[in-house]
């Protein structure tokens, strides 16, 4: 094969792929963050941080600045959604020397990246992410169940967020 896996391994992921469950083993991942910025410059163009209320307090608490400040400066309203607003170059509003200035209040769709259904779903649109993402086959072993949490922690992100 082009990438050089043996038959009985690709009929293998064929096969968890089609469970729906390509990712059981597990796979290794450790966020480069605080210092990494690659899922949150913007080299990939423009994006949404999706929030809610509970989040945007935390953050403008954690700045130390009042709520209402805080929204009118950095929040944009999506239909009846909210996102953190970008910086003219489309990075993150929060990306500031290279790295997270909000890293320890991050909003639940920064904290459960890259276990986002999208990117998950297949080992070809992991292998996709992989190459933006340094952190994605790094040292860090983390089991399907922490997957999965992962995976229901966004999803009940979007619902809380507005945007699911």
């Amino acid at each position: 094969m082009a990438d050089g896996k043996s038959k009985s391994k690709a009929e293998a992921l064929l096969r968890a792929k089609r469970a729906g469950a390509w990712y059981a083993d597990g796979v290794n991942f450790r966020c480069q963050a605080p210092e990494c910025s690659a899922c949150c410059s913007g080299q990939r163009g423009e994006g949404y941080v999706w929030l809610n209320a509970d989040e945007m307090e935390a953050i403008a608490k954690f700045k130390g600045v009042d709520f209402d400040t805080f929204t009118r400066k950095y929040i944009r309203q999506i239909d009846y959604a909210f996102s953190l607003i970008e910086k003219p170059n489309k990075d993150c509003v929060f990306l500031e020397n290279g790295g997270c200035s909000i890293y320890e209040v991050r909003p639940t769709q920064c904290r459960t990246y890259p276990f986002w259904p999208s990117i998950i779903r297949a080992p070809e649109t992991w292998a996709r992410e992989a190459e933006q993402c340094p952190g994605i086959g790094a040292d860090t072993h983390v089991p399907c169940d922490e997957i999965e949490a992962q995976l229901e922690n966004e999803l009940d992100g979007r619902r809380r967020n507005g945007v699911e």
